[in-house]
């Protein structure tokens, strides 16, 4: 009896597509091929068999998540993607083909191919808030504070706004408490639209304005800045009021990260702190051979005192990462690691060769 059940899920699995899948784009889904293993248990065969072909149904519908996520956010938000998509692929697989199956090394390998429902995996993606672009250079944290202005219930319903109009673009925001790269400031508000010879036929209409400034902490520098109005319909005058703020916070947010994106896309300043630099001359060797480097505009010395030169590196496009990457290659210096930023590098010379 126990071979019979084998044999039938065997035949189930083989079959249960009800013809031969061909790799690529189809109705609905893309075909995909996919390997799943497990564990051999002489004792358990069935539960064996189960057990790979679900992690092969798991890997179908990974390759699809990989199509709308990065690998970096995969990493990042694995606990989401594993409760909320994985937990459940069978959701996502309209039909599988098993195309192949065999014993290895102590493990079943069981090979699908699989129809996966690509646009309802790209739909749960979009509502867990996975799906954003690529984040701009060095990955910058974002803070957001806007000021109450005329009512702290304004700038609080515009400011969720504009931070879900930053995360949509890419960027990283981070919450009053923590220590930010850049910090978008500004204001908002909101009041009724009167329009007398207007029937509104019972409706309250709100405008709403929305300054926001982008600048970096140390040093105050400006960086992009954009003010936004939008309007607001409803018969309940407090949601047309929040209608009229959010749909501004939003669209301002939005304006301003393709500002910034556009900003530290094409040049980024690295404030670059240097200690062990034992006089001026050493200083400009360090400016002249940073000059030299690829993709760096402008190098200038800052300050210098104690042994410590503070400098301003201009680059094309690439943060504090990658710039204390170049320094750790240049091995006349010998440079030690103390902090990196996306927008800040500390080092310490060695002997100078």
């Amino acid at each position: 009896m126990r071979r019979l059940v084998i044999l039938l899920l065997i035949g189930t699995l083989a079959a249960c597509a009800g013809g031969r899948l061909k790799l690529g784009p189809t109705a609905g889904g893309e075909v995909v091929e996919a390997e799943g293993w497990s564990p051999v248990d002489a004792q358990d065969q069935l539960g064996t068999k189960k057990r790979s072909l679900t992690e092969a149904q798991k890997k179908a519908v990974e390759q699809v998540v990989g199509v709308y996520i990065s690998a970096k956010t995969r990493v990042s938000q694995a606990v989401s993607v594993n409760q909320n998509i994985l937990a459940d692929v069978g959701g996502y697989i309209k039909k599988y083909e098993v195309v192949g199956e065999k014993e290895e090394g102590g493990f079943l390998k069981t090979r699908i191919r699989a129809l996966v429902l690509y646009q309802k995996v790209g739909r749960d993606l979009d509502r867990l808030g996975l799906i954003r672009p690529d984040a701009p250079p060095g990955d910058p944290r974002v803070k957001v504070a806007l000021a109450p202005g005329a009512a702290a219930g304004q700038a609080a319903r515009a400011a969720a706004a504009v931070r879900q109009g930053l995360m949509k673009r890419g960027f990283s925001v981070v919450d009053g408490k923590e220590d930010s790269d850049i910090i978008v400031r500004g204001e908002a508000e909101a009041h009724p639209l009167r329009i007398d010879d207007i029937s509104l036929g019972g409706f309250h209409s709100f405008r709403a304005r929305v300054s926001l400034e982008a600048f970096k902490p140390e040093g105050g520098e400006v960086i992009a800045g954009k003010v936004q109005e939008a309007s607001g319909l409803d018969p309940s005058a407090e949601i047309a009021e929040g209608k009229a703020l959010e749909t501004a916070g939003l669209m301002a947010a939005e304006a301003l990260a393709e500002k910034l994106f556009d900003r530290l896309s094409r040049r980024v300043n690295v404030g670059l702190k240097v200690h062990g630099m034992a006089d001026l001359s050493l200083v400009q060797r360090l400016v002249d051979d940073l000059r030299t480097q690829p993709d760096i505009a402008l190098v200038t010395l800052s300050s210098y005192g104690s042994g410590a030169a503070e400098l301003k590196v201009t680059t094309e496009g690439f943060a504090g990462d990658e710039l204390a990457g170049m320094l750790s290659r240049m091995k006349r210096y010998k440079f030690t690691t103390k902090s990196v930023t996306p927008y800040r590098v500390e080092v310490r010379a060695g002997e100078y060769e």
